[in-house]
């Protein structure tokens, strides 16, 4: 069974609350969200059990031939690297870190702090994705193939 890309994106979009990024048009949300797909894909697919380089962009799926069992997990995973992705722009943005380095303002309301907020969210979320890939590579790796 394939996973498409449509349910990977429905998992995303109800860990996020970003409603302002509902409100991009369709195609270029789309576009966005395929691209936080790949990329998260790319940091899981050395683990996965299953091929995450074989998919259609035509079709918008992964078209290896997932055990129904197994996709929630994987999709779990996949929107947990995609929240890292979506994540990221925000600790990068230019005005939290101009305003950051250019006040001696370091109140609970200044962009500082919310820069600081974002870092902590970010390393979290961060933490988390790998944290799963650790555990989904526990679950389900063959220790036959170390060469101990």
């Amino acid at each position: 069974m394939s996973i498409t890309y449509d349910a990977i994106t429905n998992a995303f979009l109800s860990k996020i609350t970003e409603f302002e990024f509902l409100q991009i048009p369709e195609e270029d949300r789309t576009a966005i969200i395929d691209g936080y797909i790949k990329r998260s894909a790319a940091g899981f697919k050395n683990v996965c059990q299953y091929d995450l380089s074989m998919f259609d962009d035509t079709l918008r799926e992964f078209t290896d031939d997932f055990d129904e069992s197994d996709i929630d997990e994987i999709i779990d995973i996949l929107t947990e690297g995609m929240l890292v992705h979506w994540l990221k722009p925000y600790l990068y943005k230019q005005e939290l870190l101009e305003n950051s380095l250019n006040t001696a303002d370091f109140t609970t309301y200044s962009t500082a702090e919310l820069l600081l907020r974002v870092g902590n969210a970010y390393a979290k979320a961060q933490k988390d994705y790998t944290q799963m890939i650790r555990e989904y590579s526990y679950n389900h790796g063959d220790l036959s193939e170390l060469h101990l």
